[in-house]
């Protein structure tokens, strides 16, 4: 009796269809679609670039109000940046074998928890634990926006759209101190100052969420 080997079969096809579809990707024009991707993966770096930067705005207020010597003050701008190294690594590496969508809301929910919960902190310990949460979800959206977008792009505008993707980090930057200085010339009480100004970074984070749901997953983006 011969037995077939379906398995093989069934991988050939996957793997015939995995290559249909990236062909299919490479050789399009560019559409909607791309922009909807692009805008999609950039306003994760747009609110990550805000959330590491607004801190030196915030401990500008914060170290007097909480009377912070310069240790405890490195020790809160460095935390975000530590965090998101091994949330680079930790998400990535599960993303690989769960799939990017699968990680690619989560992580900006992460990131939202830790820009709020840093807003509410009561004290420097509680503010540490919040920033490096913050930091984990920020370093888990930088390798799968900018692979989201390497995947989607067209052979034609790849460079162009992940340049785009990346340019919002700079939109980023520049929008931090533009809201540090509109919350400080209406005169508000510096303890709400400060925790404005973190709590902020959850708005595009959760904004973006819902777009990044409905992003489809290439076949690719998974371990095969």
């Amino acid at each position: 009796m011969i037995v077939e080997d379906k398995s093989v079969d069934t991988h050939s096809t996957s793997s015939a269809h995995t290559h249909s579809v990236l062909e299919q990707l490479d050789n399009s024009t560019l559409s909607g679609f791309h922009l909807k991707a692009m805008i999609t993966s950039g306003m994760g770096f747009f609110t990550d670039a805000y959330d590491l930067f607004i801190i030196g705005v915030a401990l500008a207020i914060l170290t007097p109000l909480w009377h912070l010597n310069t240790f405890e003050v490195s020790l809160i701008g460095s935390t975000s940046l530590i965090a998101a190294a091994l949330g680079s690594i930790i998400f990535g590496r599960i993303a690989d074998f769960v799939g990017r969508k699968a990680i690619y809301g989560f992580t900006l929910i992460v990131l939202a928890i830790g820009a709020i919960a840093s807003a509410l902190a009561p004290n420097l310990i509680c503010l540490l634990i919040f920033r490096f949460i913050l930091g984990l979800g920020i370093g888990g959206d930088y390798p799968l926006s900018a692979t989201l977008m390497s995947e989607y792009a067209n052979r034609k505008d790849r460079g162009k759209l992940i340049t785009m993707v990346f340019s919002m980090q700079g939109a980023g930057l520049v929008l931090a101190p533009l809201i540090a200085i509109v919350l400080l010339s209406i005169h508000l009480n510096n303890d709400l100052v400060w925790r404005l100004m973190l709590g902020i970074g959850a708005v595009p984070a959760l904004a973006t969420f819902y777009l990044r749901r409905q992003i489809a997953e290439t076949r690719a983006s998974r371990w095969q």
